[in-house]
């Protein structure tokens, strides 16, 4: 294993949409914190946003870095400024690891040290290309992004049998309403 700086297998990706009335639009708040893939975002043409990102790449919430919000993109969209977007760079790192690179509580923890403002804190790619982590030789790699991304699988599967296991639970106790009756 190599010790890599960010900014050698990934870039920040910069484009403006000046018409982006049917794409996806993405916040701070639709990234979801330790969620390693998007699943919410708004389909409201009514904002100001120009930032676009392309499926595959990964949006980082640089503003307030400590809430840990980081997600791959499954879609083409448009983002909030206080978003950054990352990119893959293929030769050095196979893209469905990205993922796991940005989204773990190392690069999270370098972020809020390098974030800067008080009330707002941000933290900007030119610090962030700086992080450093060990990163296995590509072969190695697809071996690591078949890991994850099966332990990813199986987390989402577990978290949809705990809510199904919740519904049934509170369906137990939460009967229907007898006709003609209020709740209160």
């Amino acid at each position: 294993m190599a010790k890599v700086k960010l900014s050698e297998v990934a870039r920040e990706y910069k484009a403006t949409v000046k018409d982006a009335v049917d794409l996806p639009v993405v916040g701070l708040e639709h990234l979801i914190p330790g969620q390693v893939e998007l699943t919410q975002w708004s389909e409201d043409a009514d904002n100001t946003f120009t930032k676009g990102f392309k499926k595959g790449q990964m949006l980082f919430g640089r503003r307030r870095a400590y809430l840990k919000k980081a997600a791959l993109a499954p879609f083409d969209g448009i983002c909030s400024g206080d978003i950054t977007v990352i990119e893959a760079i293929p030769e050095r790192i196979m893209p469905e690891l990205l993922p796991f690179v940005i989204q773990n509580d190392s690069l999270f923890d370098y972020a809020v040290e390098k974030s800067a403002g008080s009330l707002s804190p941000r933290v900007k790619w030119e610090h962030l290309k700086n992080y450093e982590f060990e990163l296995p030789e590509m072969k190695h790699q697809r071996e690591l992004v078949d890991l994850l991304w099966a332990m990813t699988r199986t987390k989402k599967a577990y978290q949809a049998l705990v809510k199904k296991t919740d519904e049934l639970v509170k369906s137990q106790f939460i009967g229907p309403i007898p006709f003609g009756k209020e709740v209160a």
